[in-house]
């Protein structure tokens, strides 16, 4: 899969590829009822104890073993990981200094520096809605009509889009950037637990792949400021990516 980037760049994967909450460069505003999202800054990294990754059940023969995303604020252990109940399963390599911060059905995420306006995440989520402009929410349909919405948002900055394939599926994504000098968050798409949105100074990279019960996103959100470090620290992570295994 060949990952491309929004400044060009493209590591040797095996097609084309690769947004905060959801998107480390986002924010996500749930329903009053539902804890917060976040990747806009997080909660820090200091507000909990470090603790030891939970084991996921044993898996099947077919699966690939792996532990739990369980939205500890404690430092995740390098390893595989997965997030149980999340479907299709996806698993993932990590290492580094990765903290697990959200964690529902349809939604969760990794980060790094939580707590910063540089925090840096990757995201998983299966998005309901996608927005075309603030109070403009659209049924999620397809990948590739999901990717055409976000570019008629007139309060994003588009920065690329293109083909994307990660974990044998193939979709399409798109770099969308809130301006710093924006008058504030401007929404993405809802998941389960709430509204996901981007920040002022965040950039965010969305991927869509169509599953057989709707939409999957993968996404990894950063500053703008820091941009190619957020893509330099998710690549790794982007590459081990497995999808229904």
């Amino acid at each position: 899969m060949n990952v491309h980037w929004a400044d060009g760049r493209s590591t040797r994967l095996a097609a084309v590829a690769l947004s905060t909450l959801l998107l480390g460069a986002c924010q996500a505003a749930p329903p009053a009822s539902t804890a917060g999202l976040a990747t806009g800054p997080t909660r820090s990294a200091a507000s909990g104890p470090t603790e030891p990754a939970a084991a996921s059940p044993a898996p099947s023969s077919t699966e690939i073993a792996a532990l739990e995303v369980g939205g500890s604020p404690g430092e995740l252990a390098p390893g595989r990981y997965t997030r149980q109940g999340f479907e299709p399963r996806i698993t993932f390599e990590l290492d580094g200094p990765w903290h697990a911060v959200n964690a529902f059905s349809g939604f969760f995420d990794v980060q790094q520096d939580v707590g910063s306006p540089d925090v840096i995440a990757v995201q998983f989520g299966l998005p309901s809605e996608v927005d075309a402009g603030p109070r403009h929410a659209t049924p999620m349909t397809t990948a590739e009509a999901a990717v055409e919405t976000l570019k008629s948002n007139s309060r994003l900055v588009i920065v690329e889009s293109g083909p994307s394939q990660i974990g044998g599926l193939t979709g399409f994504q798109v770099t969308v950037e809130n301006p710093t000098a924006a008058a504030g968050d401007t929404p993405i798409m809802r998941v389960t637990p709430g509204v996901l949105n981007i920040s002022p100074g965040r950039r965010l990279w969305c991927a869509f792949f169509d599953i057989p019960d709707g939409v999957l996103a993968i996404m990894v959100g950063g500053s703008v400021a820091h941009w190619d470090d957020a893509l330099l620290t998710a690549e790794p992570v982007l590459e081990s990516v497995t999808i229904g295994q």
